[in-house]
């Protein structure tokens, strides 16, 4: 069975500003968060648009990516007006709905879990020996103003060697069906037992 909710990680490196003074690297006060990262018909980055809805134009945009596509990324990077400098962008995966496949998911670590805009946001450190593991999201019912959902995590046979760093969103906008004010509990299956988290869609 194929999983279509699986987004590819996508990471791009850009080089850090040279020290007018030395031939040293420096980074500046670079602003990490989640942001959408926006590319034209050439496949070339030209926005960075933040989950609040900060739109900057990149000043280095980077080429060779999906034409005309929108990717979800934890950047760094440095805005001066209406333009950014990126300095990394780590891809994050995209959760989408998998309510409809039956399977339990597998436990994983999580670091952090968030709300920034109209996104839940999370940190997670899976354990792998390098295979593919799939991500998405299930729900699971609507108790008095409260919609419960589960984070879709399948181990697929991956051996639990090392941990690794993933990054991944949902959009609340996809959750068409929930009021706006209405709560959201997210669920997580860890190796220390389930954990809930409570936001609320804007």
């Amino acid at each position: 069975m194929k999983y279509k909710y699986l987004l590819l990680f996508v990471v791009c490196l850009v080089a850090a500003c040279k020290n007018g003074d030395d031939s040293s690297d420096f980074y500046p006060n670079v602003i990490t968060e989640f942001a959408m990262i926006q590319t034209d018909a050439s496949g070339t980055m030209t926005e960075l648009i933040t989950d609040d809805n900060r739109t900057y134009t990149i000043s280095n945009p980077q080429n060779g990516y999906k034409k005309n596509f929108s990717y979800r990324a934890v950047c760094g990077f440095v805005p001066d007006g209406q333009t950014a400098t990126l300095y990394n962008a780590t891809g994050a995966y995209v959760l989408h709905d998998s309510t409809q496949l039956a399977y339990e998911p597998d436990a994983i670590n999580v670091v952090s879990v968030w709300q920034s805009g109209r996104y839940i946001n999370m940190q997670l450190s899976p354990l792998t020996q390098g295979g593919t593991q799939y991500w998405a999201y299930r729900i699971d019912g609507v108790s008095t103003g409260t919609t419960h959902i589960t984070l879709h995590h399948r181990q697929n046979g991956d051996p639990l060697s090392y941990t690794q760093t993933v990054y991944a969103s949902i959009s609340l906008d996809n959750l068409a069906s929930i009021p706006a004010g209405d709560l959201i509990t997210l669920h997580i299956k860890t190796f220390k037992g389930e954990q809930l988290w409570t936001f609320q869609k804007p």
